[in-house]
């Protein structure tokens, strides 16, 4: 049976998940917060004095830097998006990106590519934005970078081939909100996903019991079932709605 709902609006505004070092202040670079497999003595460096000069790292060495996200809102897709520091003499060598152990980049990159910046004079550096768009099953999600760097025979150090990132930002590229017939987000489920507004109709098929969002989300309802017809603004996740039926209170002097 649909319960009748008077006003459903839903705003969806900038559904940032985590972002990190996304300007040149080092309180900003949070390296910290990432597991290092590899050149763990890294830290932040600066490659230059233009904007987007400071970076974590730099790494190299076959060096592996994860993160890992948990209860990642239910969503169409997510993008992640990162600049990348090619620094010195890569040679084709290759840069991997994984969520969740998939490879969803793998960048290539010369030694003649970008312009001498920072550290050695004999080889140029680069910043290389990426944005990548991906999809996962399940609410959890690991984003490892690795690098394919100082792999030859030959005597190799960080001076000679090494990488940083900066920039590093995950959001929900297609967020949803998504109502629940029971509450902790179980039972039936009713979604809306940005574009969708011919969703946004005046009933759910279900008296909604829990609503499960991501950030960056404000969802507006009124109907005569729900906290006594008082229009309410959400912009969190609502785990158990046991006050849905609220009951109409009369003040007497």
């Amino acid at each position: 049976m649909a319960h009748v709902i008077s006003f459903l609006k839903i705003l969806f505004l900038k559904s940032i998940i985590y972002e990190n070092c996304i300007t040149d202040d080092a309180a900003d670079c949070r390296y910290t917060d990432f597991s290092i497999v590899g050149t763990s003595n890294a830290t932040l460096e600066r490659c230059g004095s233009e904007t987007k000069n400071l970076f974590m790292g730099p790494y190299g060495f076959q060096t592996r830097v994860t993160k890992t996200f948990s209860n990642v809102p239910p969503n169409k897709q997510l993008e992640f998006s990162i600049g990348i520091w090619k620094l010195d003499s890569w040679d084709i060598e290759g840069f991997e990106i994984y969520a969740n152990d998939v490879l969803i980049e793998n960048l290539l990159l010369n030694l003649n590519e970008g312009t001498f910046i920072c550290r050695n004079d004999i080889w140029q550096d680069l910043l290389k934005p990426l944005s990548l768009k991906f999809q996962i099953t399940g609410t959890d999600l690991t984003i490892k970078l690795k690098d394919n760097l100082n792999s030859n025979s030959w005597p190799e150090d960080l001076w000679d081939e090494s990488w940083g990132f900066r920039d590093y930002i995950l959001r929900l590229s297609v967020p949803c909100v998504n109502f629940f017939s029971e509450c902790n987000y179980t039972g039936t489920l009713f979604q809306i996903c940005q574009g969708e507004q011919s969703k946004l109709q005046n009933y759910i098929p279900f008296e909604i019991k829990s609503i499960l969002m991501g950030p960056g989300i404000i969802v507006k309802l009124k109907g005569p079932n729900y906290f006594a017809g008082v229009l309410q603004e959400f912009t969190t996740s609502q785990s158990c709605l046991n006050s849905y039926k609220f009951p109409k209170v009369v003040y007497s002097e």
